[in-house]
C-alpha cells in the first residue's frame, strides 16, 4: 500500500499557508492581496485569498485567471528543468498586471514537492496604482479627510470565458483562419497557449485539437517540439 504520509503532509502545508494568509490580513493594507494555491487543482487552485478585490478573484478562482506576466506563474508553465526535490522557489519584487491593466508589485513562493513537481503557492499582490494615488492625495493635503473607498469588485470571468480567451487569442495571431493555418502557425498558437498556462487545465488539449483540426497526439507533439513540459 502507498505511504499516504506525504498526501498528509501536503495538506499540513496547505493548512500552515492558509493560516499564513490570514494571519497577514491584520498586518497587510486593503491594496495588498494575499493568495494561497493548491497547484494540484489548477482548475479551482485558489483556497484562501485576502483583499481578492485587488485581482477581482477568490476562493475556487482557476490559477489562469491570475495577473498576466506573473514570473512566478511563468515557473510553473513555462519549459524549464525540473526543480529539485521539495525545493521552495522565491520569486520576488517583480511587475505583474492585473486584466484591466493596473500595475501589481508582485512576491510568490512555490513550493514542490518530492518529485520537484509545484504543489503550493503563496502570492503577495500591491496595487502599485492604488499606492501611489494615496501619495498623491497625501502630497497634496498633508492630511485628508477621506481616504479613498475600495474599488468595487470586479466580476470575474469565469474559468470556460478565459479558456476560450486564451485559445481565440492564439488563433487570432496567425491572421489567417484555422483551415488555413500551416503547421508552424499552429505550433506557434500552441506554444502561446502554453506560455498563458492553458494545459494546466484539464481536457485543454483534447480541446484545442479539435479546434486546429487535429489529433490530441499532435498537440502533444508541438508541445514536445516547443520543449514543453506536459502537465
Amino acid at each position: 500500500m502507498k505511504d499516504p504520509a506525504p498526501v498528509h503532509d501536503e495538506q499540513a502545508l496547505l493548512g500552515v499557508l492558509q493560516g499564513v494568509a490570514k494571519a497577514l490580513e491584520c498586518a497587510v493594507n486593503q491594496h495588498t492581496e494575499v493568495v494561497v494555491h493548491n497547484l494540484r487543482q489548477p482548475e479551482a487552485s485558489i483556497i484562501e485569498i485576502i483583499n481578492g478585490h485587488v485581482s477581482g478573484r477568490h476562493v475556487g478562482s482557476a490559477i489562469i485567471a491570475g495577473p498576466a506576466e506573473d514570473k512566478a506563474f511563468d515557473t510553473l508553465v513555462a519549459s524549464k528543468a525540473a526543480a529539485h526535490p521539495n525545493e521552495v522557489r522565491v520569486v520576488a519584487n517583480y511587475t505583474s498586471k492585473a486584466s484591466d491593466g493596473r500595475s501589481l508589485r508582485s512576491s510568490s513562493v512555490v513550493m514542490f514537492d518530492a518529485d520537484g513537481v509545484p504543489a503550493a503557492a503563496l502570492c503577495v499582490n500591491v496595487d502599485m496604482g492604488a499606492i501611489e494615488r494615496l501619495q498623491r492625495d497625501i502630497q497634496g493635503a498633508l492630511i485628508p479627510t477621506v481616504l479613498p473607498p475600495l474599488p468595487a469588485p470586479r466580476a470575474e470571468t469565469n474559468i470556460e470565458d478565459l479558456i476560450e480567451e486564451i485559445i481565440v487569442s492564439a488563433l487570432d495571431g496567425a491572421g489567417v483562419p484555422v483551415e488555413r493555418m500551416s503547421k508552424a502557425e499552429k505550433k506557434t498558437a500552441v506554444s502561446i497557449m502554453h506560455e498563458r498556462g492553458l494545459f494546466v487545465i484539464r481536457g485543454s488539449v483534447e480541446r484545442v485539437a479539435a479546434r486546429l483540426g487535429v489529433t490530441k497526439f499532435t498537440i502533444y507533439n508541438y508541445l514536445d517540439e516547443i520543449g514543453a513540459k506536459r502537465s
